[in-house]
């Protein structure tokens, strides 16, 4: 990518239409190539598909015993071994160990033991997809376990429901189908349908993954072409294991009657890494304008990282002085124009520094940030000595720019640390 660097400085104004549109092309596969490569996002891939296997049974056990409390778990069960009609031996191995699970769990001393067991393999499941998904959008601070606990075990409870209604739609298409074989165009149009509704919930499955995951804002459109590229790999790879996998008798050679296992743990391997790399897709997407100062943003001088910092506190100050709605992280970078990434790093230092405080709303909302201290005592050399004591290194880089309020900033915090931020 040495040679591409070049790229993030072409003057786009002097392209014409496809030259633009080729070249954002090309930025955003480098940024998704060049994150893939800095984030390590296969390694992340192989720890989720450890902890996904250790799941399945909890979180199949889960919800089959709310799909039975409303007495459509043969719904559920019907769903799942379609899913595995080629081979059915995992789908007869899954439901066992489902109803042992469920059985032991109805009593004694293993109740507590299953609950406990259940709520650990859950609850790593899930900080391991959110600590994916944030180290792709660098957001350093995951959701506390208060949230992770009220926001997942609401998908868990909902998802039976989904599953439902997703083949009630296609046991009502195929009846409608069935009802009308006379009428060639609606029965062609069920047919359809029937083809397309799989692919129409593995999107937008995908979409709410990739915009509700992270523990930051991502814009929903930013998801819509990396969640339909994504949603069209998956189904592919899911027809290749689900078609293929009887074919490949040199693993039942191997490994005998387990051979399904091997099989089934590479479909979720690769079927972790096509979802990370739709989710750097989206980060890709939602970057591609800031990404040229995101990817030095690690070799700012210490000159230029105070100046951020206190620019960030003076913007801080003023809002709440103003009365208004204290920032986020993603409506500061917007006000400042700076990366998201970069920001909700600088913030996460001034909450170390003890300059800010984090306000977490209990609608499930983002993160909102509140001074710490008395506006009219935060001086600009309260926030650089708070900044010498906190240790920030000093890279070498220095980053020019000729912003007004900056070079004012730069000037305050050389000459007059006795500022106040509020009056900046």
């Amino acid at each position: 990518m040495v040679g591409l660097e070049h790229i993030w400085n072409i003057n786009e104004k002097r392209l014409s239409g496809p030259e633009r549109l080729l070249l954002s092309i090309v930025k955003r596969f480098v940024i998704t190539w060049e994150c893939i490569t800095k984030n390590h996002i296969m390694s992340y891939a192989s720890a989720l598909t450890y902890s996904s296997m250790l799941a399945t049974v909890p979180v199949l056990a889960i919800v089959f015993a709310i799909a039975r409390g409303f007495g459509f778990d043969t719904i559920i069960e019907t769903r799942l071994r379609s899913s595995f009609e080629s081979n059915p031996d995992i789908a007869d191995t899954i439901l066992f160990f489902v109803d042992s699970y469920l059985q032991h769990t109805k009593g004694g001393v293993f109740i507590g033991i299953g609950i406990i067991f259940l709520l650990y393999t859950l609850i790593s499941l899930t900080s391991n997809i959110e600590e994916a998904f944030n180290t792709i959008w660098f957001v350093k601070r995951s959701r506390t376990i208060f949230r992770q606990v009220i926001d997942y075990f609401s998908v868990f409870l909902i998802l039976p429901f989904v599953v439902v209604i997703t083949s009630g739609v296609g046991i009502f298409l195929q009846t409608f189908r069935t009802l009308l074989p006379d009428i060639q165009l609606l029965s062609k149009t069920m047919t359809f349908f029937l083809h397309v509704s799989p692919f129409f919930f593995a999107v937008l499955a995908f979409m709410l993954l990739f915009t509700l995951m992270p523990n930051t804002h991502v814009k929903w459109r930013n998801t819509i072409l990396p969640s339909i590229i994504t949603g069209t790999v998956f189904m592919a790879v899911e027809w290749l294991y689900v078609h293929y996998q009887i074919k490949l008798s040199a693993y039942n050679a191997i490994y005998g009657s387990f051979a399904a296992i091997p099989l089934f743990m590479l479909w979720l391997q690769i079927s972790w890494c096509i979802c990370l790399f739709g989710a750097q897709f989206c980060y890709a997407n939602q970057s591609l304008q800031t990404y040229a100062f995101e990817r030095i943003s690690n070799e700012l001088s210490r000159r230029y990282r105070d100046t951020l910092i206190l620019l960030l506190m003076s913007r801080i100050c003023k809002h709440f002085a103003s009365g208004l709605k204290p920032f986020t992280a993603h409506r500061l970078a917007t006000d400042t124009h700076l990366p998201d990434s970069l920001v909700g790093i600088l913030l996460g230092e001034l909450t170390d520094m003890q300059l800010l405080v984090e306000i977490h709303n209990e609608h499930g909302e983002e993160l909102r940030y509140l001074p710490a201290i008395d506006i009219h005592r935060i001086t600009v050399g309260m926030v650089t000595r708070r900044i010498d004591s906190h240790g920030i290194e000093n890279p070498s880089f220095v980053w020019q720019t000729s912003m007004p309020e900056w070079d004012a900033l730069r000037i305050l915090r050389n000459k007059n640390e006795d500022a106040l931020l509020v009056d900046l």
